[in-house]
């Protein structure tokens, strides 16, 4: 649902300079799949050890137990983390970014 969310929006992101990339531990094969089959125009990679989400804080727990949160980071085009959203709701978060990048075009 998210992804479909920011494929509707990427037009508007893109005017915004703003590049959407999703994140998921699931294997190159699923995602690719998830692709084809909803047509979603975006990038994805592929995080199948939590690397990425790790590295970003967005894992709850430690080993098997490990969650991953549904997090959507903006990205400056120097490596820092500019804005961060930890929503649930895969329509406001996607509205929640897009109204901080247009507050704030620099990034």
């Amino acid at each position: 649902m998210e992804a479909k969310a920011y494929a509707a929006r990427l037009a508007d992101f893109h005017k915004l300079g703003a590049e959407v990339v999703g994140i998921s531990p699931d294997d190159i094969k699923v995602l690719a799949a998830f692709q084809s089959q909803s047509r979603a125009p975006q990038r994805f990679v592929s995080d199948p050890d939590k690397s990425i989400a790790k590295a970003y804080g967005a894992v709850i727990g430690v080993g098997k137990m490990a969650l991953d949160k549904r997090m959507t980071f903006v990205i400056a085009r120097d490596g820092t983390v500019r804005y961060s959203v930890f929503d649930w709701s895969p329509l406001t978060n996607v509205s929640k970014v897009h109204e901080w990048l247009k507050e704030h075009p620099q990034t």
